[in-house]
């Protein structure tokens, strides 16, 4: 009479479980997302090795602001590559 009375746990614990990981699932891509392509909109500042002061780089050709790749950027004026230099001092970061 008592095994007839209890209810299995099993179908809803596995629901449970893939509700959280469903859930975490979603959060880490939002977060994934929200990093790429908002965070990486504002400008990195360096700190300058002469004048130490945190500093956004320009660029060493015309000393316009620059789209940062990995040890160089693109030149938003003249669209090539250059190195990237404080924006005070003008030496290279």
């Amino acid at each position: 009479m008592e095994a007839a009375l209890q209810t299995s746990p099993g179908p809803f614990t596995c629901e449970v479980l893939f509700g959280v990981v469903g859930f975490i699932l979603i959060l880490l891509l939002a977060l994934y997302a929200w990093q790429r392509h908002i965070v990486n909109k504002r400008p990195v500042q360096h700190l300058c090795d002469y004048c130490g002061h945190m500093v956004n780089v320009v660029s060493d050709c015309h000393h316009a602001p620059v789209k940062e790749k990995f040890l160089h950027g693109i030149c938003q004026e003249c669209k090539k590559e250059c190195r990237l230099v404080c924006a005070r001092c003008k030496r290279p970061v």
